[in-house]
Order: C-alpha cells, then sequence, then structure tokens
C-alpha cells in the first residue's frame, strides 16, 4: 500500500484541536502515549536505503510496520507500507533481537487521531514541537492544509528522526531517544545527550 502524508509544525494542541473539529474533522482515537522502536540490522542497511522497521503501540494496540520510500511529487513524503496488528509490543522487538536486529531509535509522541473524507488527521505532541500529520489522498490533503490556511510551502516531507535530528544539530547536541522520559535520564528536553 502507498502512503501519503505531509507534516506541518503547528501551535498549542487545544487550538489546533478546535481548528480541525471547526473543519468537520471527527475525533477516532482520543489523546494517548504512542511509543515507537525502530529496528535494524548490524551496518544500518535498512537506515541505507531509507527503509524502516517499527514497532508501534498506541489506542490499546500494536503495530508491526515496514516502510520504504516509493516515487512521487516533491514536497510530500510518499513511502511503500505494509503494516500488521501485533498482539504484544515487547514481545515483537524481543523476537527481531533474537533474530540479530537491534533497537535503533525510540520516539513518543502523544497522539489525537481525527478522520475527515477518508483523511487521517494526527495531531501530534512530541519532545520537539507540535505537527499536524495528513495523511491520504493529495488532494484532500491538499485541501485540508489550505481550509487551515496552510500553503504547499510549509509542507514539511521528513520524518520524526529527521525532524529530531535537525533539531539536535541545530543545537549543538548529540541525539538520543526522543522520549519524554529524557529529562529524568539526564538528557535535556528533546532526549538529546548534552555535551
Amino acid at each position: 500500500m502507498l502512503e501519503v502524508e505531509i507534516k506541518l509544525a503547528v501551535g498549542a494542541a487545544d487550538t489546533e484541536v478546535r481548528k480541525l473539529e471547526a473543519l468537520g474533522a471527527r475525533l477516532s482515537q482520543p489523546r494517548g502515549i504512542e511509543d515507537n522502536v525502530l529496528l535494524d540490522l548490524p551496518g544500518r542497511p535498512l537506515r541505507a536505503r531509507e527503509a524502516m522497521l517499527r514497532v508501534r503501540s498506541y489506542g490499546g494496540r500494536s503495530f508491526l510496520t515496514y516502510k520504504e520510500p516509493a516515487p512521487g511529487p516533491e514536497g510530500y513524503k510518499i513511502r511503500r507500507e505494509l503494516e500488521v496488528t501485533v498482539p504484544d509490543f515487547n514481545a515483537v522487538i524481543r523476537v527481531f533481537e533474537c533474530t540479530g536486529f537491534t533497537r535503533v531509535w525510540r520516539y513518543m509522541k502523544y497522539r489525537t487521531a481525527f478522520e475527515r473524507n477518508g483523511l487521517h488527521l494526527l495531531l501530534d505532541e512530541t519532545p520537539i514541537g507540535n505537527y499536524l500529520e495528513l495523511e491520504g489522498e493529495r488532494a484532500a490533503i491538499d485541501a485540508v492544509a489550505a481550509g487551515l490556511g496552510r500553503a504547499p510551502t510549509e509542507y514539511i516531507a521528513l520524518s520524526y528522526r529527521g525532524l529530531f535530528e535537525r533539531e539536535c544539530a541545530r543545537r549543538g547536541l548529540v541525539p538520543g531517544d526522543m522520549t519524554f522520559e529524557a529529562e529524568a535520564s539526564g538528557q535535556d528536553a528533546s532526549g538529546a545527550v548534552t555535551t
């Protein structure tokens, strides 16, 4: 399946919720913590080809996802995606670790999910700021973005890992995991290790 998405940097979550509701978006999953672990083999061959193997826990369910780049128009993030529901987040990670995969990055966010005419509108509160992900058909993405007063020049096609690494580079920090537990573990609020 092809996935087309963009991100928009947004302000306070409660303000964005009101904007989405005004556009007719309906809540499909209330705000909840989302925990993600990326896995790769030694030498990181998945990352080298811009692919990703992820285990995610969100909304009381867990998912195993594989993504790889697909050709498409500039300005949109387009990926081939395979995703299955799995019964146990930690057990799936352990199975992959037993086969030689290792955890290469963990990231967390608070996600509130909305739907509008087949479009997924995902409001993410992350340690590096708030973002609205729009996933679906390009025309629907463009229509909702325009309804929010946003232009295609504001579209972000980077992954959260790319955004996080860019923020760490901007701040002169060594990237670590992007979690809300970072401050308690000696990292700064972005999850990066202070130098």
